[in-house]
């Protein structure tokens, strides 16, 4: 298994981080390895999407876990390489301010040679996306 995680701490409100997570179309905002992203439904689990990242082909996604305000996570199962990607992404109200906590884990029977190879490169993006994810929830941004 190979594990992933980065945090920030923000003034931003759930709600306003839970609405960017939902509205999949505003995913290119925040996160620009994302060039397109789908839904075959509504933001809930066991809707199953397809995501094209810069320089990648698309890949099929399935939403794993849902609630509102607190967490969701999506997991791509790559058969032929013996991995499973699963990306959390929690929201948690600390009195005034909120933790957003985005982390990747690559499991399966190809965990730690693949993992090792590219769970850098599918995660060195993250704290940036994170600090575009929080400026738009602030508004700073649009």
């Amino acid at each position: 298994m190979w594990k992933y995680e980065h945090s920030i701490i923000t003034e931003a409100t759930p709600d306003s981080i839970w609405e960017l997570y939902r509205n999949i179309s505003e995913w290119t905002k925040w996160d620009k390895d994302v060039i397109d992203v789908k839904l075959d439904g509504p933001f809930d689990k066991g809707v199953t999407g397809c995501m094209t990242l810069t320089g990648q082909e698309p890949f099929l996604f399935t939403l794993t876990e849902v609630k509102e305000n607190e967490f969701f996570s999506n997991t791509t199962v790559l058969e032929r390489a013996g991995i499973q990607l699963d990306f959390h992404h929690r929201i948690e109200r600390h009195k005034t301010k909120t933790k957003v906590t985005h982390s990747v884990v690559i499991s399966g029977s190809n965990a730690e040679m693949i993992g090792n190879q590219i769970g850098p490169m599918i995660t060195k993006g993250i704290p940036n996306s994170m600090t575009n994810l929080e400026m738009l929830a602030r508004g700073d941004i649009s």
